[in-house]
């Protein structure tokens, strides 16, 4: 690596602001969806009144896909990002999240519902790509693979988070408001969390590359690399490696809370449980869940460094699978709420698999293109995924919960045999250069 690359880092303390800034929006995202998890069946239950446990958990399921277009739609955020700034970007998405977000609780019926999904998913989906290409830029090369593990790791607090306040706010409050407050709740530290955005230091390598290129660092340029000849298979290969990653997520793990709950209730001894060993059950496992995903984040940059990016990836697909099909189609069946909880880890481990593209991802473009890149691959394969979970909406109507959300699994491996395709660089380093523009060579630049 070159000096000029090993000079284009922020100092410590810039660097640390772009860090807790991407790492709290990052955790809001996490908080959000999660929260919608648990809220589902109470906010459905005021737009859908007198709808059976069914009906209410395929909308539960289409409105998360929903949720997953307008976070697909956010793609056009990561070459805007590259146009005009990381930071600068990321404080219009946060703002969308808090319209979004105020809107879902303040919604009367399930079209304004849906609506508000739309652009809370819309604001949300730009978290990941633009703070992940941010923090990647900020630290030094020996630092960057750590501080992607720590950063991508504040999802799953945001998901400890809501796991562990929410059930008590909806069992503390009237059901008619209770998951109306939940949402509301969400907004004041996004409000807080854009100002910080839009005042933190921009990373150094994009400032300098801007500062010699100007208007030639723009939107189409961005897209254009992303699609070259060059990068054209590894991004088509990537986005669709992407989607069962993302139905293991929103057709999966994100609807633990929903089967806890149907599994309290159906167990003899519980038919008439009170909301409060509901939502201490509930809590539970999102609580496992989350800490686990936590956990394997953090220790997501050591396996990368022992066994390479592909395996890593690999081995939480693998856990993925395995959770999915013992949690959901095993256990689930048989109404054993504590088999359940003692499976749900396995969601946990597997859900680090998305830690992984946040450190491998951004070293595969050029600053010019890296958030852009980074936001196709984060973003388009939910539309895919999108598709799914309303397959998985289709079968919860017909087999039920459990048997659709354990299909999930044939969907990792899928992504796992795709997986076999991508090439990777072991020793992959981030591209700091500032004094060329190769994402211009051969597509059309000057």
């Amino acid at each position: 690596m070159s000096n000029t690359q090993n000079e284009l880092v922020n100092d410590p303390k810039s660097a640390r602001h772009v860090f807790w800034a991407s790492y709290f929006g990052w955790l809001l995202d996490g908080y959000d969806t999660t929260i919608y998890a648990f809220v589902l069946l109470a906010s459905l239950a005021v737009f859908l009144p007198g709808a059976s446990l069914t009906e209410k958990t395929t909308y539960g399921l289409a409105y998360f896909a929903i949720f997953l277009v307008g976070w697909g739609t956010a793609f056009i955020f990561g070459p805007i990002s590259d146009k005009y700034g990381r930071m600068k970007a990321l404080g219009i998405a946060i703002l969308l999240y808090a319209v979004g977000t105020f809107g879902s609780g303040l919604s009367f019926n399930i079209y304004e519902f849906g609506v508000a999904r739309f652009v809370a998913g819309f604001g949300l989906g730009a978290e990941w790509f633009i703070g992940g290409t941010g923090v990647a830029e900020v630290f030094p090369e020996k630092d960057r693979q750590i501080w992607a593990g720590r950063f991508h790791s504040a999802w799953y607090a945001g998901f400890m988070v809501a796991a562990a306040t929410t059930p008590f706010i909806l069992y503390l409050l009237p059901a008619t408001y209770n998951w109306r407050v939940v949402f509301f709740i969400g907004i004041i530290p996004a409000v807080i969390l854009a100002y910080i955005r839009i005042s933190a230091t921009e990373p150094k390598v994009w400032l300098e590359k801007k500062a010699r290129f100007g208007q030639k660092m723009n939107i189409t340029l961005s897209l254009r690399t992303i699609f070259s000849k060059q990068l054209r298979t590894k991004t088509i290969l990537l986005i669709l490696v992407m989607v069962p990653v993302v139905t293991g997520l929103y057709g999966g793990t994100l609807f633990a809370p929903t089967a806890i709950s149907n599994l309290v209730h159906a167990t003899a001894s519980l038919k008439t449980a009170s909301t409060l060993t509901v939502q201490l059950y509930q809590a539970a496992g999102g609580i496992i869940i989350s800490g686990f995903t936590l956990t394997f984040c953090l220790l997501m940059p050591f396996m990368v460094r022992r066994i390479g990016r592909k395996a890593t990836l690999a081995v939480f697909m693998s856990f993925m699978i395995v959770g999915l099909v013992v949690a959901f189609g095993i256990i689930y069946p048989t109404n054993n709420r504590y088999g359940f909880l003692a499976a749900v880890f396995l969601l946990g481990i597997g859900g680090a698999d998305f830690s992984v593209f946040t450190l491998w991802v951004p070293e595969e473009y050029p600053t010019e293109a890296r958030a852009g890149g980074f936001g196709m691959i984060t973003t388009l394969g939910r539309y895919a995924g999108a598709g799914l979970v309303f397959v998985f909406a289709f079968l919860n109507a017909r087999i039920g919960l459990g048997h659709s959300l354990a299909y999930g699994a044939v969907a990792f491996a899928i992504g796992l045999v795709l997986l076999i395709f991508v090439k990777e660089n072991r020793n992959a380093v981030l591209d700091r250069t500032v004094d060329v523009l190769p994402a211009a060579e051969g597509i059309g630049g000057k």
